[in-house]
């Protein structure tokens, strides 16, 4: 992206994301997007190439801040590391569930899932995030756990099948604690 102004960039990025949640994909339109950004579609074409790139900018701007608040909320070394754990995956879940923007990327019925070096940094530094909380809970005696890089893998990925794929009826509350439960009962030392 070239360097213009961050404020038309993030209205531009606002209003993608408001649209781009309300309606399918394939009906949001750039002019759309320009006109309730308040720039022109010239202008807007200056910060994203497509449509695909624009859609693609909301969501790594979503999970930038999810990858960013986690690190807020989980980096204290010295929090008990069982309710670090419950935190980040809560923060995963609300992050996932119901969110119409991201769940059609991730069932890859628009676009790909990004695999750019952007992309798979935050994607390590979400891993090392979940790891470290981990390594933390061996540490303090209250987690078991042969592979937490492994581990630290899984854990989104099996919060995100689960958001992606819930039974009907399932709101968000029911599979934050039942995903929590799901992790601590996983790593939780025995005896």
């Amino acid at each position: 992206m070239k360097a213009y102004s961050d404020d038309k960039r993030t209205r531009i990025l606002d209003a993608a994301a408001e649209l781009f949640a309300g309606r399918p994909f394939h009906k949001v339109l750039l002019s759309d997007v320009a006109k309730a950004a308040s720039v022109g579609k010239g202008t807007l074409y200056l910060y994203f190439e497509s449509k695909d790139e624009l859609y693609l900018a909301v969501l790594f701007r979503e999970f930038a801040g999810l990858v960013d608040r986690l690190r807020a909320q989980v980096s204290h070394a010295d929090g008990p590391a069982d309710e670090q754990m419950a935190c980040a995956v809560r923060e995963i879940v609300r992050h996932l569930f119901g969110k119409a923007v991201i769940v059609e990327l991730l069932r890859g019925a628009v676009v790909n899932c990004p695999q750019t070096g952007e992309w798979n940094e935050k994607r390590l530094e979400l891993r090392g995030i979940i790891e470290a909380v981990i390594r933390r809970g061996i540490a303090q005696g209250v987690f078991e756990d042969e592979h937490p890089r492994l581990t630290a893998q899984y854990i989104p990925g099996l919060i995100r099948s689960v958001c992606l794929f819930r039974p009907e009826g399932t709101d968000a509350e029911t599979v934050c604690r039942h995903a929590e439960a799901f992790v601590l009962k996983a790593l939780r030392k025995i005896g």
